[in-house]
């Protein structure tokens, strides 16, 4: 690699940030402090988000729309953010793991997916989240639907 003088200025910045990530942080060793009730910080490394190394997808549950769907934010540092992204009550097709709490999830149990916007699929198209994980954090935080 050329030393950094030599760089163009975008060669330069991407260097900056390459070396950056892989320093251990506060914010990569613990998880998102919440703020409001529903945030999790979850491992990149995890089957929901790919391979990545060296950061966290933080969600947040915002709002409970109905009993069967609500909006959640997902925010991922490298790749892509849904700050207002609406969730649909369903039944897991196959197994998996739930992006909120990180337990297994098993066919046929209750799980909210992203919900598409027309013919748009969203990147985060395959995570989800256990109904069981919510109605758990919702007794925790004392949230209601609405």
């Amino acid at each position: 690699m050329k030393h950094p003088s030599l760089m163009d200025p975008w060669s330069r910045t991407l260097a900056m940030l390459d070396s950056r990530s892989s320093r251990p942080t506060e914010v990569n060793e613990r998880p998102a402090l919440a703020t409001r009730p529903l945030v999790r910080g979850v491992d990149a490394r995890s089957p929901v988000t790919g391979s990545s190394e060296g950061h966290r997808v933080s969600i947040r549950v915002l709002e409970r729309l109905s009993d069967s769907t609500l909006a959640l934010s997902w925010h991922d540092p490298t790749s892509f953010n849904y700050s207002e992204q609406v969730w649909a009550l369903c039944t897991a097709r196959k197994r998996g793991t739930c992006a909120l709490s990180g337990q297994v999830i098993r066919r046929g149990q209750p799980v909210y997916r992203p919900r598409r916007v027309g013919s748009s699929v969203p990147l985060n198209s395959g995570a989800m989240i256990l109904a069981l994980a919510l109605q758990a954090e919702d007794e925790e935080a004392g949230v209601t639907s609405g």
